[in-house]
């Protein structure tokens, strides 16, 4: 059976080793049966020399001694031939035994594995599951937190000082902030969860309705937006049109200080893969902290500056994944950001 060594080679099985050394066996016998030959030509003639046998015996005794090398020769190359036989047969053996033990380390690691990820995707279900109720029971509370609070501020006695007021204006704020976040949560939850239903899908139409909507979030920014025509894609419509608001409503938020403001949606071939991109004029980031983007509540900047949960790009990341493809940033600080993202080998 094949194993491993403790630095990490492979050590060769007996069986193996003894198959290289098989290949030479024609030379082998060849040039056995050449030295047996040489040897016995020699040695017999210089014999018949030393006896003194008159030439009568010497011609009888040389067709006997060549009768004797053909015996003698044919001994010895079968019992060489036999010797090789066996060592082949047991080689064989051993490589078929060898073999037949990787099958089963192979069956039982594919059943391990098996069973581990079934163990993994039901860990995974049940933390879903978890995440989803907690989620959904915490919302009722921060409505009514924050409604009663709003109630508070709305019908605050003049008595009430600007401390007090702002105090509850703090917890109103913390509660929408807390509130927005248990709903992004909840709809990474749902994206996870939910059945894909890919079909051919325009998403240039998708990007110019998620810009829609992204501009009246933002109704007084003004964007130059351009939009890449004819961008035909195999994938889940609603999911992609959740991916695209996140990448544009980060493309909007992180611009804000850009005069004017650029957005521009497109793709590009690379290296045979279609490869899709959302591109903004803003802040930018240090693509040191690039790891960080892509993690859950990560955020590169501050939250005063630019408002947000850290949820969204985990949302466009899960969604990408999904669909087959991969995402990732190019930026530099206050000179924009790049997000590209392929779609699969379907994405046209």
């Amino acid at each position: 059976m094949t194993e491993s060594a403790s630095n990490g080679t492979a050590v060769l099985p007996p069986a193996q080793a003894q198959l290289p050394r098989m290949k030479h066996m024609p030379r082998t016998v060849a040039l056995a049966y050449l030295t047996f030959g040489v040897l016995w030509i020699f040695f017999t003639d210089r014999a018949l020399v030393w006896m003194h046998f008159p030439p009568e015996t010497v011609l009888r005794m040389q067709t006997t001694k060549g009768w004797l090398f053909i015996f003698g020769s044919a001994a010895f190359i079968y019992l060489l031939l036999k010797r090789y036989e066996r060592n082949a047969r047991l080689a064989t053996d051993r490589l078929l035994e060898s073999q037949n033990q990787i099958c089963r380390m192979n069956a039982s690691l594919e059943h391990r594995v098996a069973a581990r990820t079934l163990q993994l995707e039901s860990a995974n279900r049940e933390l879903e599951a978890f995440a989803y109720a907690v989620s959904h029971d915490l919302r009722a509370p921060l409505r009514s937190m924050s409604g009663f609070s709003q109630i508070v501020f709305e019908n605050a006695p003049p008595s009430l000082d600007e401390k007090n007021l702002d105090y509850l204006c703090r917890i109103r704020d913390a509660s929408l902030r807390m509130s927005a976040l248990i709903d992004d949560l909840l709809n990474l939850s749902r994206i996870s969860r939910s059945e894909m239903t890919p079909r051919p899908t325009n998403l240039t139409q998708i990007a110019t309705e998620a810009a829609a909507t992204i501009r009246d979030r933002y109704p007084d920014r003004e964007v130059e937006l351009t939009i890449a025509p004819d961008m035909t894609v195999e994938g889940d419509t609603r999911l992609l049109r959740i991916a695209m608001e996140n990448l544009l409503d980060n493309a909007w938020k992180y611009s804000a200080h850009a005069d004017p403001a650029r957005v521009t949606v497109g793709s590009q071939q690379v290296d045979r893969e279609r490869v899709f991109f959302v591109r903004d004029n803003g802040i930018g980031f240090d693509m040191a902290y690039s790891g960080k983007l892509f993690g859950p509540f990560q955020r590169l900047h501050a939250e005063s500056e630019f408002p947000g949960t850290g949820i969204g790009l985990v949302t466009v990341q899960r969604i990408i994944a999904r669909h087959g493809g991969r995402i990732w940033a190019e930026a530099q600080p206050d000179r924009g950001a790049t997000f590209y993202f392929t779609l699969g080998a379907d994405a046209q």
